[in-house]
């Protein structure tokens, strides 16, 4: 038996939601989570984070991560839904990698992540039914059995900020398209492009606009004038790039769900906050390519003038054939 999703506020911003599965408060005296950390809205990048408990629990569920687990906030949904289901984490879960550890005692989880967080970002600390020494369940600090998952923001990052660019895009690849699409970003500003929770978005041919929220990046942050690839799960790296490049995964197999072929591209970049940092093609008269579609001068605005259609694959990862190399940079 199940009830709409409710929540409660620790101060100054760390927020409990708890997803019910049940309605009525369990008896008294039963293990219930009884602290948790971070909290706040300026949490370290390096901040690693802690769940304690009222009694020593079972490692069952936790030290194998099936239970337990750091969300970035756009993804913290479907991670509690993983969480909480029968099965809990499977592989391939939007979490956070992060070792786990239980105290000797048995009552403080902690979860260090193994790389520092993404700088100016929503997160969630989840856990899931486990039990206590005696098999029962472990209630949330309101003594319901629910899902238990806090908010917390990490500082936002020092020093310049990124700026990033969507340069090219190819959605006619050859069969099997899922494993050669591609869009490719690079990063104009003088500071590091951290892409966690960043969207990338298409427009349909209705006009509605859809996408994904971009999980950590493989190769990490996309430095000062980097390129960076943003692919669906079925990339199948037939372009050779150096496998330093960063990437980024934006849907289960092809880039966005597919990129559609059989009319001009309109792509859009957003960062967490939701405002829009870059476009491509959406500014109207984008040309339909047989290959890939690329913005002539990276600097230069996203505008019929200033894009091209290049023969086959285009240059991922690499400045663009078409870009005076004094505009690579």
């Amino acid at each position: 038996m199940t009830s709409p999703l409710t929540s409660r506020l620790a101060p100054p911003l760390a927020l409990a939601l708890l997803l019910p599965l049940a309605c009525a408060d369990e008896p008294p005296g039963l293990t219930r989570v009884a602290a948790w950390f971070p909290q706040g809205d300026a949490v370290p990048t390096s901040a690693a984070a802690t769940i304690d408990l009222s009694a020593p629990v079972s490692p069952e569920g936790i030290l194998d991560a099936r239970r337990v687990a750091l969300a970035v906030g756009p993804l913290a949904k479907a991670a509690a839904a993983a969480v909480g289901s029968e099965e809990g984490l499977a592989a391939g879960a939007p979490v956070i990698p992060c070792e786990i550890s239980l105290s000797p005692d048995g009552r403080r989880i902690t979860l260090q992540p193994r790389a520092p967080l993404a700088a100016g970002v929503a997160h969630a600390l989840l856990l899931g039914p486990v039990r206590d020494l005696h098999g029962h369940p472990v209630l949330d600090p309101d003594g319901r059995r629910r899902t238990f998952s806090a908010s917390f923001k990490t500082a936002p990052p020092a020093g310049p900020p990124p700026a990033p660019a969507l340069t090219e895009a190819l959605a006619a690849a050859a069969t099997p398209q899922a494993g050669g699409e591609y869009v490719e970003l690079q990063n104009r500003g003088a500071g590091p492009l951290d892409l966690t929770a960043w969207r990338l978005e298409k427009r349909s041919a209705s006009g509605a606009w859809s996408g994904c929220d971009l999980p950590p990046t493989a190769g990490g942050a996309v430095g000062p004038g980097g390129f960076a690839l943003l692919t669906g799960d079925a990339w199948d790296g037939r372009y050779g790039t150096p496998a330093a490049l960063p990437r980024a995964t934006c849907g289960a197999a092809a880039l966005a769900g597919g990129l559609a072929d059989d009319r001009p591209l309109e792509l859009r970049l957003l960062d967490p906050e939701g405002a829009v940092r870059a476009t491509l093609g959406a500014g109207g008269g984008t040309p339909r390519c047989a290959g890939a579609l690329a913005l002539v001068d990276p600097a230069g605005g996203d505008s019929a003038a200033n894009l091209a259609c290049l023969e086959g694959i285009g240059t991922p990862g690499a400045c663009n054939e078409v870009t005076p190399p004094a505009r690579c940079d």
